[in-house]
């Protein structure tokens, strides 16, 4: 089994104390309750049900009369079917024996766990992103078909396959901002009725990093509200007609390792640039904790000499209506 950590530096010891660990930013999509609804306690599978409106059920009254005025009662159902996830590290102290962070370990018979030192805790602060992150990457491009990184369980990339989706002529890899804001105008325009009754507020677009940045160039250097709005307090928002747009950065690895059939367009090659308009609460995710980094043992093994990690946790997704989901990619 693979350590957490392994050292990729050649510096000797030196005898000065390290005092601070610089860690490589993560980068998180979102944060899961904000853009998801949430369903606890799924232990394995459970059938999530969904009520269809009922339209056009007001007629003229033409006398007393047992007719119908309108259809049935549509119930339809969905299951999510939860993963088995797991994750299982371990780091041997030897692995930075001479060098400057072996200051950093206890001493005596306790010199092999770092439970508690600068070490420890850099471990835990590195799981706890992976999971965050790969909880994302899941998510979306799970797929039991694939290679074991994404074979948990099948994600929303998967599971909304044949979707309709929207192909925007534009520059495949190089995307544009005139391709981008082509796409989403496109997108937008083209979503179901049902989709484009939902308050701006209920909905997102979860776009590729490469078209939410081209996006962006039609705002600069402009005094529209939306520019305006992208840099208030500090805090990068950016919207398309009131619908915030979503950076998908684990999306480029999910295009690049899997592939999923809704980024390949008809009779062209794949595409690496697209978007997923949706209401929020039409994403599920189905799980059997309230949070899935949280979910974390962290323990030194004597026997071994060896400081061990571990979590388990169900995850699952599934959503719930096509007329609540538009899809759109970029071609060339």
């Amino acid at each position: 089994m693979a350590n957490v950590v392994d050292k990729d530096f050649s510096a000797t010891y030196g005898g000065a104390n390290l005092n601070e660990i610089f860690y490589e930013p993560t980068f998180r999509s979102d944060e899961i309750l904000a853009n998801y609804r949430v369903i606890p306690n799924v232990k394995h599978k459970m059938n999530v049900f969904a009520a269809a409106p009922l339209t056009k059920i007001v007629n003229a009254y033409t006398g007393c009369s047992s007719a119908l005025t309108g259809g049935d009662f549509d119930l339809s159902d969905k299951t999510i079917e939860a993963g088995r996830c797991r994750v299982a590290l371990e780091q041997c102290s030897d692995e930075f024996f001479g060098t400057y962070i072996e200051e950093l370990y206890r001493s005596g018979v306790d010199a092999a766990n770092v439970e508690g030192t600068q070490v420890g805790d850099m471990m835990v602060k590195r799981t706890v992103d992976g999971i965050g992150q790969d909880v994302l990457r899941l998510a979306w491009g799970g797929d039991t078909t694939a290679a074991t990184a994404y074979a948990a369980f099948d994600g929303f990339m998967k599971l909304m396959a044949a979707e309709t989706v929207i192909e925007e002529a534009g520059t495949v890899g190089a995307v544009s901002s005139t391709d981008a804001i082509n796409l989403l105008r496109a997108v937008y325009n083209g979503a179901p009725a049902a989709l484009q009754q939902i308050a701006a507020g209920e909905k997102k677009m979860f776009v590729t990093p490469r078209l939410y940045n081209a996006y962006l160039a039609n705002l600069e250097g402009t005094s529209s509200d939306l520019a305006y709005a992208s840099q208030k307090d500090g805090v990068m928002k950016v919207s398309f007609r009131g619908v915030e747009l979503v950076a998908m950065y684990e999306w480029d690895t999910i295009l690049t390792d899997t592939n999923p059939a809704l980024f390949t367009a008809v009779g062209t090659e794949e595409c690496n640039d697209g978007v997923c308009y949706v209401a929020t609460q039409n994403l599920l995710i189905g799980t059997d904790v309230t949070d899935p980094q949280s979910q974390l043992k962290m323990w030194y093994e004597d026997k071994d000499e060896k400081v061990l990690v571990r979590s388990r946790f169900k995850l699952g997704v599934q959503y719930l209506f096509s007329s609540l989901t538009q899809w759109g990619i970029v071609t060339n």
